[in-house]
């Protein structure tokens, strides 16, 4: 018998301090005098499976329902997960299927015990649980005496199992495994499921365990339309159900705040509750609030664990590792990994998609934010986020060398290969892009220079032009309000760069233009050549050849051929050579260029250049020259696709493959190369280039049409124009036009 079930003696007569509670025949006091709020217990049999506006969760009822079927499963369900994500909700419909199928002839019963009340008086323990659960299962006779009914209890549920029939309790809201080790049943016959926020499934022998996620997207909209009784647009319904990260609860009050209001609308709903400061106030319809669930869970916390749980809500990004988190904290890694796993067995934060990093619900961030607002203080809080801000953007400097050159000495925020440098540019690119616009809030101008430099070649990379932009002209912002006029420039020549690669050459000529300048007016010659080659490139694919040779010229003058930016300027040259159809001086010189690469360890020029030297050779072939140039071709586009892997350049890697897939078409046919195609275009359009996703198409069109397919190929054409039809394609279009004319 724990300390929860001292039976208590009741004096005839009590005094006036004694209050005594009586719920049938039981009575029940505190040792301290006040009372105890009796459980909650209903019986479930003969009720239904529920209430018609449960929604979702199909995967989840049948597994559970299989484990309380199978023979080799625990004999206890623990649904674990952060309050409000609506496991009382699945346990009682769970519970309520099972007893309309007759699984359970001996009873189904549910009892609240009320763990997360704010007031302990309110938990429930198992010596107020026995006799108003014996009355659910229909025992009659209930002994007179408290301490009787524990035995009395598992009497029954023995008598049950003997005659085979079996029961199912739904323990429900547990905080404590002291509220129900003395409960559940000894018989392997019985079931019960428990539903609590703790990971409380190993301290339960013989439990399983399953955490509840939030609502699949589909399940969210559905639940705000079943709540508000109304139908919704899908654009309307999905951004209310986002705002509201899918948690349950949350899908649930908008749904009855838009039900109670029918002159407000989803988006007007959606609107008020934009702003993050007042979103928590927003999510609360009569006395149901979501900022009231996180504070249950919050109100557990050590001190040391709420100091991390509100410190947390300092990182920029949607996820942590254990190194920022122990840089927020300034503690040792070792305390910080007991910290996350003491709130992952609160489920206030969740194991995050790669080993060694932790999420944070969004509606649970912001009420970390509050917390941290309200205990504090803000030079406390901006310490630790310049800490944390300082430290990304000393890594992302190291990683983002490793995308052009191999750095020469390794510091310690170092990585030890390219490998490792993009994978954790992969990892923390969120917080990196987040981080920016937080230190120009924190005026550490420093840093948000430090930061935009850094990222937005691995941006680039990966095609994530929004972030691009979002991150550049946010380090205009800073680099204007502290008068450092190089990072200014810097970010101009970042943002003709990442216009180029959005295929918009007229902002990327007017921002590269603004760089030369600002360069030169500052003195910096090496930056000056960058961009100049930069524009050159621009220029010769919004005007032509002859537009880009001007600003390359100039930049070979101030540069020389050993200069630092001698390859890149030698890799533009090679292109406007090629495209000027002078094939063998394209050739040479885009070797030349590739020496260089190689020598300075520029992977990703060399990735480039590797697959202009291909398509130049593949082009040469086609004008006559030896067949040799075609195995070249093949072999040069090979290593750029690997190159581009290397450095995680996708946008770079599928172009390689489509100019691969067409030497491929030459020598082994039209369906290798359709695989070769297809994977390019898949590609495009993971990263939504839907200029690659044109060329791609229609690299697939015409090979189908080469093939003798031209049912097949038809439609392919036609999309490929359509995809096509914003971007400066002349040739490519006419070709495709001209092929769509072959056909009739």
């Amino acid at each position: 018998m724990s300390e929860f079930e001292k039976p208590v003696e009741l004096q005839a007569n009590a005094s006036g301090q004694a209050r005594v509670y009586q719920a049938g025949r039981d009575l029940y006091v505190h040792d301290s005098g006040s009372p105890i709020v009796p459980p909650v217990v209903i019986p479930l049999s003969g009720l239904g499976p529920g209430v018609s506006d449960f929604v979702g969760r199909n995967v989840e009822i049948d597994e559970v329902l299989a484990r309380l079927a199978s023979s080799s499963s625990g004999a206890t369900v623990v649904l674990s997960g952060l309050g409000g994500i609506g496991k009382t909700a699945l346990a009682t419909r769970v519970a309520r299927i099972a007893a309309e199928r007759g699984i359970f002839p001996g009873g189904v019963v549910s009892i609240d015990l009320r763990g997360y009340d704010a007031e302990p008086a309110s938990w429930v323990y198992p010596h107020q649980i026995y006799g108003p659960t014996l009355r659910a299962l229909g025992v009659d006779e209930i002994d007179p005496a408290p301490e009787n009914h524990g035995p009395q209890f598992h009497s029954e549920l023995g008598r049950l199992a003997k005659a085979n029939l079996p029961v199912l309790l739904l323990l429900d809201n547990v905080r404590d495994p002291d509220q129900v080790l003395t409960v559940i049943p000894s018989s392997g016959v019985h079931r019960v499921i428990v539903t609590s926020r703790n990971a409380i499934a190993p301290l339960l022998p013989g439990s399983d365990s399953l955490r509840l996620d939030v609502l699949p997207s589909d399940d969210a909209v559905d639940l705000i339309e079943v709540r508000s009784r109304r139908r919704l647009t899908q654009s309307d319904a999905k951004d209310l159900a986002n705002i509201c990260d899918r948690l349950p609860l949350a899908l649930s009050i908008v749904g009855s705040i838009l039900a109670s209001d029918p002159d407000l609308s989803a988006r007007e709903l959606t609107q008020e509750l934009l702003d993050e400061s007042e979103r928590l106030a927003g999510l609360q319809h009569e006395d149901v609030a979501v900022r009231a669930a996180f504070q249950r869970s919050y109100a557990r916390l050590t001190d040391f664990n709420a100091r991390a749980f509100r410190f947390l809500s300092l990182n920029p990004g949607s996820d942590i590792s254990v190194d920022s988190a122990a840089l927020l904290l300034d503690v040792q890694s070792l305390a910080v990994k007991r910290v996350l796993r003491g709130l992952l067995n609160c489920h206030l934060i969740e194991s995050g998609h790669a080993s060694g990093r932790w999420v944070m619900h969004d509606l649970v961030r912001l009420y970390a934010a509050e917390q941290a607002e309200r205990f504090d203080s803000s030079e406390a809080r901006h310490a630790a986020q310049v800490r944390l801000l300082d430290y990304l953007a000393r890594r992302s400097s190291c990683a983002s060398e490793w995308i052009n050159k191999q750095p020469i000495t390794r510091p310690p925020e170092g990585f030890s290969s390219r490998a490792a440098a993009m994978d954790w540019f992969a990892a923390e690119a969120s917080n990196l892009v987040a981080g920016v616009r937080v230190s120009v809030d924190l005026e550490e101008h420093g840093i948000t220079a430090d930061l935009t430099v850094s990222v937005v070649g691995y941006l680039t990379n990966v095609a994530d032009y929004p972030s691009c932009l979002s991150v550049l002209f946010a380090g205009i912002e800073a680099g204007q309000k502290s008068g450092n006029q190089l990072s200014v420039a810097a970010a101009y020549n970042n943002l003709g760069i990442v216009y180029t690669s959005m295929r918009d050459f007229r902002e990327s000529v007017r921002w590269l233009n603004k760089a030369v300048a600002l360069f030169r007016a500052v003195g910096d010659r090496d930056e000056e050549v960058r961009s100049l080659i930069n524009l050159s490139g621009s220029l010769r694919m919004l005007l032509g050849v002859e537009a880009s040779m001007e600003p390359l010229s100039r930049a070979m003058q101030l540069s020389g051929e050993s200069g630092g930016s001698a390859g890149f300027a030698l890799t533009n040259l090679g292109i406007s050579l090629r495209e000027s159809g002078r094939f063998r001086e394209a050739e040479a010189v885009l070797r030349k260029a590739l020496d260089v690469h190689v020598r300075n360890g520029a992977r990703n020029a060399e990735a480039s250049t590797l697959t202009h030297l291909g398509t130049t050779l593949l082009q040469a072939f086609k004008q006559g020259q030896p067949t040799q140039h075609l195995e070249e071709s093949m072999r040069y586009l090979s290593a750029a696709i690997s190159a581009y892997r290397d450095v995680k350049d996708r946008s770079g890697e599928g172009m390689a493959l489509v100019n691969y897939g067409n030497v491929v078409l030459l020598v082994s046919g039209a369906q290798k190369a359709l695989e070769i195609y297809g994977t390019a275009l898949q590609i495009f359009r993971d990263t939504k280039d839907h200029h690659g996703q044109g060329l791609a198409t229609g690299a697939i069109g015409m090979a189908l049409l080469t093939s003798g397919d031209g049912d097949s190929a038809r439609p392919c054409l036609v999309e490929a124009l359509q995809l096509l039809g914003s971007f400066h394609e002349p040739d490519k279009k006419k070709l495709l036009e001209g092929a769509l004319e072959s056909l009739g």
